[in-house]
This record gives structure tokens, sequence and C-alpha cells, in this order.
């Protein structure tokens, strides 16, 4: 699906914040650290043990109304998720320098993405 719309905007940090630990929890983490340096106004970081990205996601990750959490329009019937990934990210790159470093299990090395 590349067309979803639902108007995501990241108002705060709090919102910002929110935001990463739901995309760590709709990847399956079970442990999540929140790091803020200069209380956040320096960097945010989410670190997680969840499934990571998938190198065929990475290119949309970030895209407006874009989303690698349905296939089919048929998936929104069965979509136990906390939002999509796309809207949060989107807005984020739009408020500051975002880089996202993920690893797959298939994945012998991680990959660092700046957007």
């Amino acid at each position: 699906i590349h067309r979803i719309c639902s108007g995501q905007v990241v108002l705060d940090l709090a919102g910002a914040v929110k935001e990463l630990v739901e995309n760590a929890l709709d990847a399956g983490a079970t442990n999540i650290e929140v790091r803020l340096r200069d209380h956040g106004q320096e960097s945010v970081e989410v670190v997680d043990n969840g499934c990571g990205v998938k190198s065929d996601d990475l290119a949309m990750m970030t895209k407006k109304y874009a989303t690698s959490k349905i296939r089919h329009f048929e998936d929104l019937d069965a979509l136990a998720s906390f939002g999509f990934r796309g809207e949060a990210l989107s807005s984020l790159c739009a408020l500051s320098d975002l880089c996202v470093t993920t690893r797959t299990a298939d994945d012998d090395t991680a990959t660092r993405v700046e957007y």
C-alpha cells in the first residue's frame, strides 16, 4: 500500500518518543531503551530488540503516506498495530536529522540510513 493518509503530525518531544516507542513495539521489541541527550534537545535515541526493517522497506520507511505494515487493502481488517511507521517517521524527518540503524535476523550486519 503506497497511499495511506492519517495526517500524522509530531507536535512535541513526548509525541516523538511515543511514536518511536510504538514503532519498536510494532516490531515485536521486548526491550526498549529511550536515551535523551540534553533533555532531548541534542538528540533522542530509541534502541530496541525488535525484528528490524527489511532492506526492501528502507526506501519507503520515511515516505509520507506509505507503510510496510499492510500489503493489500483487505489487510486492514486484521491490522494489529499502533500505526503506520512512515507517517511518524516522515514527520520526524521534517523536524530533524533522522538516522536509523537496523538489522533483521537474516542480516549479518546492521544497516545505517540517514534521512
